[in-house]
């Protein structure tokens, strides 16, 4: 993490660590992630520490599941599709 152009991509790599365990990421940003985490310790750290989170999570909450009304709450959201569209002017 010694270069600015690292800092942003290691800042990158970090939030996008979720997404990798989830199996949430494309081919390409698979690459990428596994590619850069070969190569940085403190993405590593970052990585397992999150990693082992969402196992004490899963085991933690195995035996609980969400009532049925919460559960379709949940999945209207997910479904839902709602942007914001935001446009820049330039008067003059």
């Amino acid at each position: 993490m010694s270069g600015e152009g690292e800092d942003v991509d290691c800042r990158t790599v970090v939030e996008q660590i979720y997404a990798y365990l989830d199996g949430e990421l494309e081919g390409a940003e698979v690459s990428r992630l596994k590619s850069h985490l070969e190569e940085c310790p403190p993405c590593v750290t970052e990585y397992e520490r999150d990693q082992l989170l969402k196992r004490l999570v899963q085991r933690s909450c195995a035996c609980e599941q969400a009532p049925t009304t919460l559960r379709a709450q949940i999945m209207t959201q997910i479904t839902t599709v709602s942007y914001t569209r935001v446009e820049y002017r330039a008067d003059g």
